[in-house]
């Protein structure tokens, strides 16, 4: 009894360690000669069951009459015509998976003359971001999911968070009813996401 029931706990384990895992995923790129990021997500697999149609041949007969002595027509047979067509013969289950993932982190490194430093934004309950650059500068833009769109572009109204990095160093700017970023934005009232240095 125990073995049996250590069994189905080894299975039911077994379906669960398939059934979702979770990965984190990244892709580095340079911004400018000194400056690249990554962009971390966690990425999980989902699966699913789908019934799905399992196609066949059929067979159609079909039954007529000829006659060989029209018009009077004493001397016909029956004849019949069979036909073969595709259809569907019933259904399967099929098992189905998609990658969903979701925003984590920005990982930057910047190149300086005295060496490499290392930075970590962790933004993902915060709202999205989005990258660009302005000539040798890199600009990391948040948009809020709280009171913004959260597609990490900020447009006015949204509060949001940007942060301009150069080689000479990291400038953290914020908006929320104004059109410009600023340091200091009285009407900016959630929680400023941190650029730290990382290992």
């Amino acid at each position: 009894m125990k073995i049996k029931n250590l069994a189905i706990i080894v299975v039911v384990l077994i379906v669960l360690s398939i059934a979702a895992y979770s990965i984190a995923k990244s892709n580095k790129i340079s911004l400018t000669d000194d400056i690249s990021i990554e962009d971390v997500k966690d990425c999980e697999t989902v699966y699913w069951n789908e019934e799905e149609p399992v196609y066949g041949t059929c067979t159609y007969s079909h039954t007529f009459e000829v006659c060989d002595d029209e018009p009077l027509n004493e001397s016909c047979t029956i004849k019949e015509e069979i036909y073969d067509y595709r259809c569907q013969k019933g259904t399967e289950t099929v098992q189905k998976s998609r990658e969903v993932c979701k925003d984590k982190e920005i990982l930057l490194t910047v190149d300086k003359l005295t060496g490499t430093e290392n930075y970590k934004l962790e933004y993902a309950g915060w709202g999205k971001c989005s990258y660009e650059t302005e000539g040798e500068t890199a600009v990391i833009t948040c948009d809020s999911r709280y009171d913004g769109n959260n597609d990490g572009i900020c447009k006015p109204g949204e509060s949001c968070i940007q942060f301009r990095v150069t080689k000479d160093g990291i400038q953290r700017l914020v908006k929320n009813s104004r059109n410009d970023f600023v340091e200091e934005d009285n009407t900016f009232f959630l929680e400023k996401l941190e650029m730290e240095a990382a290992k």
